[in-house]
């Protein structure tokens, strides 16, 4: 059979089928299938349009079904490879921050392992506000970003979703609050403190420090924050405690670490977020992505028993 996928998934019909597709692809061989009455309920379409659609994933050899008459319709085989070709979304990517940290470095050879069977990639990006936004608008199918991050934005009315919470010290140790002067004990008024208007953690955690204080923020990318201070640009900046220690950034600078009034738990927790509704791809990601493994792959490398693939 010879057909042009593409074409056929962008008809009407063809958006069952990529919807069929997507719902079987957190499916196992052994599974039973949901019955053809709640594809018709969950897509508002004909009983004829999802045989139809099930049909051409059989021919596709994407499936192969097996019916037990009353107890339902079980998978014998899937491809899921050819799933992919047959959903509207051919390739699954996923959005994360930039791997300067062997974290970072950890969390996304965790997550390649896990979907080596799958078309994927994953793209980095700093700011959880604009990873967010990407997922939101569905460029990408699912973003890493704090926990803080994602309730956040939640809150603001934007369409995501957790899918998977990696757990307290999954997105980095902890954030230290860094200072330029090794004899600073602390902020103190008329001094200059990054602040990254992009940066949801940073931002805020940023914003909990200078409380009642008369200091001037300076608006720089978190990234550049070590850079800022050697400068003299800045005399404080909120940074990443993990890059500090792996690559012996310390020098002259003074580190605060910040108490449980500065900084709260959500801060380094990672999350995986979907858009809203999407129901499908969250039962895929939890499927495939295993809070476990991951921690155990993200220990592996920032131990250095484990090289980082990414």
């Amino acid at each position: 059979m010879t057909r042009d996928v593409n074409h056929v998934l962008y008809q009407k019909t063809g958006v069952t089928i990529s919807n069929v597709a997507l719902s079987l692809l957190s499916k196992s061989a052994g599974d039973r299938i949901p019955p053809i009455s709640y594809y018709q309920e969950e897509y508002g379409v004909s009983r004829g349009t999802i045989q139809n659609a099930l049909n051409y994933l059989k021919e596709a050899g994407a499936i192969q079904l097996a019916s037990h008459g009353h107890l339902g319709t079980y998978i014998e085989k899937i491809d899921y490879a050819r799933l992919q070709e047959n959903c509207l979304i051919h390739e699954m990517m996923g959005i994360m921050p930039l791997p300067y940290s062997l974290t970072y470095e950890g969390f996304a050879t965790a997550i390649y392992e896990q979907l080596k069977n799958f078309k994927f990639n994953m793209t980095y990006a700093r700011g959880a506000v604009g990873r967010i936004r990407l997922v939101e608008s569905g460029t990408y199918q699912f973003a890493v970003c704090s926990r803080y991050a994602a309730e956040y934005a939640i809150s603001q009315g934007q369409e995501i979703e957790e899918a998977i919470d990696f757990g307290e010290g999954s997105f980095l140790s902890k954030h230290v609050l860094l200072l330029r002067n090794s004899s600073y004990s602390g902020l103190c008024g008329g001094m200059k403190v990054a602040y990254d208007e992009d940066s949801l953690d940073q931002r805020e955690i940023t914003r909990n420090l200078i409380q009642g204080r008369d200091v001037r923020l300076v608006p720089i990318r978190t990234q550049q924050t070590l850079e800022a201070l050697a400068a003299g640009t800045i005399d404080a900046g909120v940074w990443n405690y993990d890059d500090i220690i792996e690559n012996n950034h310390l020098g002259n600078l003074q580190v605060k670490f910040l108490n449980e009034q500065e900084y709260s738990p959500k801060y380094s927790t990672a999350l995986m977020v979907v858009r809203g509704g999407n129901t499908y791809l969250k039962e895929f990601l939890c499927k495939n992505i295993s809070k476990e493994y991951t921690l155990m792959i993200l220990d592996e490398v920032r131990r250095k028993v484990r090289t980082p693939f990414y």
